[in-house]
């Protein structure tokens, strides 16, 4: 079992009430990962995320490095609510264009659906993270009667496009009833 799977299986919900789906993880020597407790750098989807899901909680630490000390408490939380993130690859892509890792998520859709089947019914709420996994994946998947809930990109939160994340993906959760219980 890799690094990836490992961490990404401890947190792994009984019952997944919410999918989230977003690239390839990041090349191992780079020891970050959504589901890594001990990231000291990077980790912006996690950090975004937990901003998102747990906003009250989150705000009360004054520094991300406070925040970074209590990962596995979020992601116990995020276990805790139904919450479970995968990628659309499961090891990471060469650096290539956009366009060409949308390809490949586009031509590896048929395994993309076992995986989630594997894990959720079809009818678990769906999101999709990043423009290169909504312009590969959306489509197939809805035509393959999955839930996606959103018909506009959520931008991945790094880069500068953490504002836009936030601001697209809580009202959605907010509109769909989907926020963690008590947010």
């Amino acid at each position: 079992m890799t690094r990836f799977k490992e961490a990404r299986e401890k947190y792994r919900p009984d019952q997944i009430k919410l999918l989230f789906i977003t690239e390839a993880p990041p090349p191992e020597e780079r020891n970050r990962y959504f589901y890594f407790e001990k990231v000291r750098r990077g980790d912006s989807l996690f950090l975004e995320m937990m901003k998102v899901l747990f906003a009250e909680e989150v705000a009360a630490f004054d520094t991300v490095r406070q925040l970074r000390v209590e990962k596995s408490y979020f992601l116990e939380r995020f276990q805790e609510e139904g919450l479970f993130l995968i990628h659309g690859h499961d090891s990471p892509l060469p650096n290539t264009t956009a366009t060409a890792r949308s390809t490949i998520y586009w031509n590896n859709v048929p395994e993309i659906i076992q995986k989630i089947l594997a894990l959720a019914n079809p009818n678990v709420p769906i999101v999709l993270i990043s423009a290169v996994i909504f312009r590969g994946l959306a489509e197939p998947l809805i035509k393959s009667g999955f839930q996606v809930i959103h018909n506009e990109m959520i931008e991945f939160p790094n880069s500068g496009q953490q504002l836009n994340f936030r601001r697209k993906l809580r009202p959605l959760l907010m509109q769909k009833g989907l926020l963690p219980s008590g947010l």
